[in-house]
This record gives structure tokens, C-alpha cells and sequence, in this order.
């Protein structure tokens, strides 16, 4: 059963009857059969109507909190003699992918659902030589070839002929705004603590991952503070970098909320093994598949709950470790004191001394501004890649935006990418309140130096729950870490991975250096790089190209393609 799988068609009769096996075959149910749309989802989906001729899928919060409407949604149209829409809500709106087949046009949240189908798709390389150079930048193409994504914050309109994708959010508008000072912090609390309230009033039971980490744990006194109750689960590893318990356990008591501790399996660490589930692009990472056991025991004792996570606070709070809020002060013409007090903050939060700070200002200043997607092409042969990334929705209006601004709106645009990856949270109903939209366009909105202020990372988001949590978890500087763990994994079973990474379709295509991952593969040590972590990223993809042969009949041509 797909609790929450979506499938439909627009057009493409020669599909229905396929679809209609798919449908049976996944528990699904028919939604509607609007004007050229027929639609199935499955029962864990809330289901709303905007119109007649218009549904609405997922959660949809239009209570007058805000000024803005919100939630994590689809909105299917279908108006006679008007093209089929399909609207994702921003930045935590429910998957969805299309394809043009069968004279029309087909749709669906889960590759598992279409399996049976008879499309016929294909690898895309040049995807994936984007996918090496530019990692986690997440557009709407897909690793299948004319399978694409409507991404988060845009609309589709079919007209039985042409597919036309447009936004209808930006995060541009608010890193113009400017929220200031004292404003910033009672506003952030509340919104937080609304957003988190809103979606809680929707579930029944609620079960929390505490890592003991600043973002879990606003998302737990936010929780408290509204009144909803809930349970908690945290897991440890076996070396002290990965074990947060004590954290957690502070957390969870001051919240009043059970706490499930697990301890991390290594048993559970096949990184050979690939994908749990089918994707359209690589999705799962191996090397998390312990975390991936130890929580998802922890949600299978709460069958019906739904995974509350803080995943995208460090992105939505700034976290930095540079000198860019003083260039944005800088750049804003603010008065001197805010470019002094921001070196101050950004010396003491780098460890460095303000000489030290003042330097890598001036040389910052005077250097050219980065242009775009940073590149990363380590392990890969640079020669095949591509010198430019593929197109994104908010590639535009970032114009005259400071620097830090820039950086902000990256880190936010990349933690989109993980948001399906995690093995336990497939066809769950995860919710991310961090990633609602009202607290991101709000934190856009603040400022770099004020998340710096006193030389600490997201500290206008320390300052809104101080009063809430213990005082050792919100102003703590350090992190949890998984670096002993997944170097241990890597040395362990580093001979596997040979054949993968040195034989796969990504050497094959001459996609890789061949040459500086077989001198890495001979290091009798690992100590004073990370670099493993790269080579478990590229053998995750290996594995994932692995998972999709033979989903299709045969390779996509370039006129499905080019559509």
C-alpha cells in the first residue's frame, strides 16, 4: 500500500488501463476525473477542494496566521477548455514528477508506482555530469531521461500539447526586507512556534528525531510551549563524536516528553548494498543506512505517527563560518558600528583573532563576487563535466543581493535536495516546521550580522528559545559528528567498493579519475582528509544507476527529450 502515492494521467489514454493496474495494485483511490485530468492518491493524504474544478492534496493552512497561504501541498485544475495546472506548494510541498508519453501527460510522487507502466526511459549521463560538478543542486530534470520535477514553489499548465513550468514563489523578495534587532527575536519565536502548532493540530501522534542538536531542539520547545504532546527518539554511535544522548536527554525532560535512546548498528552499514527504494535521481547515502535502521525502529513502535525532524535549521539560520555578514554590512551601507560589531562577532565565531578577520575582509572585498553554484568536481575528470550548471527557478532576481545574502539563500536552496533521501522516511508523513515558509521568508528577512551576533552561529534562533531549553544545549558551539563512524565504515569495506567505483557506468563514461580514487583506495590511513566522504557520495550513485536498469524498455530518444 502507498499511503501517500499520488498517480494520474492528462491526457494519455492509451495509459488508463495500465493505470488502473498500478492504482489497484498500490491501494490508491480515485480523487477525481476532472476535464482532461483523471487522479489517484492514496488515504494518508488529506484531500481538499478549492473549487469544483479543483482539488487539493496535502496539507494546505489558509487560517489568516499569516499573510500568506502554506503548507506542503498539490493543487490540481482542470477547467473546461483551460490547460491542466498542477501547483507545488513552496519549499516543503509533496513530490512530484512528469513525464511526456502516450499523447499526453503523466505524473506521480513514487517511481515505484509507475514500474509496471510501459514508458520508455533511459539513463541520462549528461544528468549526471551536472551531478558531479554541482551536487545538491537540485533542478527540475531527474536522472531519467524526460522525467522531470515540478519543483517546490512552481506551477505546471498542460494544454494536451505543450508543458509549461513557471514560479510562483521567490526567495528574493525577502532577503530585501530587512528585519532588524530587537524585532527579529520575539518575531522568530512566535512564528516558529506557530508554524509548529499548526501542523501538529493536524496529527494524532507525533514522533520527534532529537538528535540534542540546537534545530531538534527549538522544534521540541516549540512543541511544549504550544502544548502538543509527543514522543522522542536519539541515537548514538559507538564513538563519543556521534553521541548526543546527554543533549537529548536534557531536551526531552525539560520538554516533558518520553525519550527512545538506540544505539547506532554497525551491522547495518552495507554500503554495497544500494538504494532501499526506487528515485528518479540518487537519493539514499550508504553510509546512513545504521541511522536509517535505529530511527526507523524507533517510528515502527508508532506505526500511525508522524516524523517531526529540525532538518534545515542550520540552513535557514545562516550558520557561517566566514566573514560574510560584515561584507553585508558593508555592502548595505550600514552605520560603521555594524560592520565593527559584525568583525567582532565573526572573529570571536571563527576563533580568530579581528586582525585575522579584517584581513580576509579586505580580501574578500576586493575580490570578484562568486558567480553562481560553487563546483565541485573532486574525484571527477574535469575535462567531461559541464562549465555551467543546469537552470534553476531562483537563478533570477538575486541581482544587487549582498553576498552573505547570496550564500543564505544557497544553503536553503541545497538542504531541498535532501528532504526524500533518508530510507525511513519513504512514504511517511515527515514534517519539516523549520522549512515552513512563513519562518523561511522570516529569516531571510534577518539580516547576516545579526545571526553572528556575540559570536555565535544562529544566534537570533538561540536568543528565541533561550528561555526554553537548557542553557549548555542552546549555546553550545559544538556539533555531533559521524566522522569516526563512516571512515571506520569506509576502511572496513573499502574492497568492495573498488569494483563499483573503478568499474561502473560512471568510469565507463569517463567520468572519473580513475587514477587519484585508486591511489586513495591504497591509503593505509585516512587521518587529515575527508575525502572518503566524496568517494561514498560517487559510489552512491553507481549503486543508484545500478537500482534503475531495465525500468525502462529502452533508452529515452532525444525527441522525448526535447518536448
Amino acid at each position: 500500500m502507498m499511503d501517500r502515492g499520488i498517480l494520474g494521467i492528462a491526457g494519455a489514454p492509451g495509459l488508463e488501463s495500465a493505470v488502473l493496474q498500478a492504482v489497484t495494485e498500490h491501494g490508491l483511490d480515485q480523487i477525481d476525473k476532472f476535464d482532461g485530468l483523471t487522479l489517484y492518491a492514496g488515504a494518508g493524504l488529506k484531500r481538499s477542494r478549492a473549487r469544483a474544478s479543483s482539488v487539493i492534496l496535502g496539507d494546505y493552512f489558509s487560517d489568516g496566521s499569516f499573510s500568506v497561504d502554506w503548507g506542503s501541498y498539490l493543487k490540481f485544475s482542470a477547467e473546461p477548455g483551460k490547460p491542466v495546472e498542477i501547483s507545488r506548494a513552496p519549499l516543503t510541498g509533496l513530490p512530484l514528477y512528469y513525464f511526456r508519453t502516450h499523447g499526453g501527460l503523466l505524473f506521480f510522487s513514487h517511481l515505484e508506482l509507475v514500474r509496471g507502466l510501459e514508458i520508455k526511459v533511459g539513463l541520462d549521463v549528461d544528468f549526471l555530469r551536472h551531478l558531479l560538478a554541482y551536487s545538491n543542486r537540485r533542478t527540475a530534470r531527474t536522472g531519467l531521461a524526460g522525467v522531470e520535477e515540478l519543483l517546490p514553489g512552481t506551477r505546471l499548465a498542460f494544454d494536451g500539447h505543450v508543458t509549461q513550468v513557471r514560479p510562483t514563489w521567490s526567495p528574493w523578495p525577502h532577503t530585501r526586507k530587512g528585519i532588524y534587532d530587537r524585532d527579529a527575536v520575539p518575531l522568530l519565536n512566535s512564528t516558529i512556534r506557530k508554524c509548529v502548532s499548526t501542523w501538529a493540530s493536524e496529527r494524532k501522534q507525533i514522533m520527534l528525531e532529537l538528535s540534542g542538536g540546537l534545530d531538534s531542539s527549538i522544534v521540541a520547545a516549540a512543541l511544549a510551549a504550544e502544548g502538543h504532546g509527543f514522543a522522542a527518539a536519539t541515537i548514538a554511535t559507538s564513538s563519543p563524536d556521534g553521541d548526543e544522548r546527554r543533549y537529548a536527554r536534557a531536551v526531552a525532560e525539560r520538554c516533558g516528553a518520553a525519550l527512545a535512546e538506540y544505539l547506532h548498528d554497525d551491522s547495518e552499514l552495507d554500503l554495497a548494498a544500494g538504494p532501499r527504494f526506487l528515485s528518479p535521481r540518487p537519493a539514499t547515502y550508504g553510509v546512513l543506512a545504521g541511522i536509517d535502521a535505529a530511527l526507523g525502529a524507533a517510528t515502527a513502535q508508532l506505526p500511525g505517527a508522524s516524523i517531526f525532524t529540525g532538518i534545515g535549521g542550520d540552513n535557514v539560520f545562516a550558520i557561517t563560518r566566514s566573514i560574510l555578514p560584515v561584507i553585508d554590512a558593508l555592502k548595505i551601507h550600514e552605520p560603521i558600528r555594524r560592520p565593527a560589531t559584525a568583525l567582532r562577532d565573526c572573529a570571536r565565531l571563527c576563533d580568530v583573532t579581528i586582525w585575522h578577520a579584517a584581513r580576509s575582509v579586505y580580501r574578500q572585498w576586493r575580490r570578484p563576487p562568486a558567480a553562481g553554484w560553487p563546483r565541485d568536481d573532486d574525484y571527477a575528470c574535469h575535462s567531461a563535466l559541464p562549465d555551467v550548471p543546469l537552470p534553476h527557478v531562483w537563478d533570477h532576481g538575486g541581482e544587487r543581493i549582498p553576498p552573505g545574502k547570496i550564500r543564505h539563500v544557497q544553503s536553503i536552496q541545497r538542504i531541498l535536495d535532501f528532504l526524500d533521501r533518508p530510507g525511513r522516511w519513504y512514504g511517511r508523513d515527515v514534517v519539516a516546521p523549520l522549512l515552513s515558509q512563513p519562518v523561511v521568508e522570516l529569516c531571510l528577512s534577518i539580516p547576516g550580522w545579526q545571526w553572528v551576533a556575540g559570536g555565535s552561529d544562529r544566534a537570533v534562533a538561540r536568543q528565541a528559545f533561550a528561555s526554553r531549553l537548557p542553557e549548555f544545549v542552546v549555546w553550545r558551539r559544538n556539533k555531533g559528528r559521524l566522522e569516526t563512524l563512516c571512515a571506520r565504515a569506509f576502511i572496513e569495506q573499502r574492497a568492495r567498493l573498488r569494483p563499483i567505483l573503478l568499474e561502473g557506468q560512471l568510469a565507463r563514461e569517463g567520468l572519473l579519475d580513475r587514477e587519484r580514487i585508486e591511489a586513495y583506495l591504497a591509503r593505509e590511513r585516512l587521518a587529515g582528509d575527508y575525502d572518503y566522504f566524496r568517494l561514498l557520495e560517487l559510489a552512491d550513485i553507481e549503486l543508484w544507476i545500478a537500482s534503475i536498469e531495465g525500468f525502462g524498455r529502452v533508452p529515452a530518444s532525444l525527441a522525448q527529450r526535447a518536448y
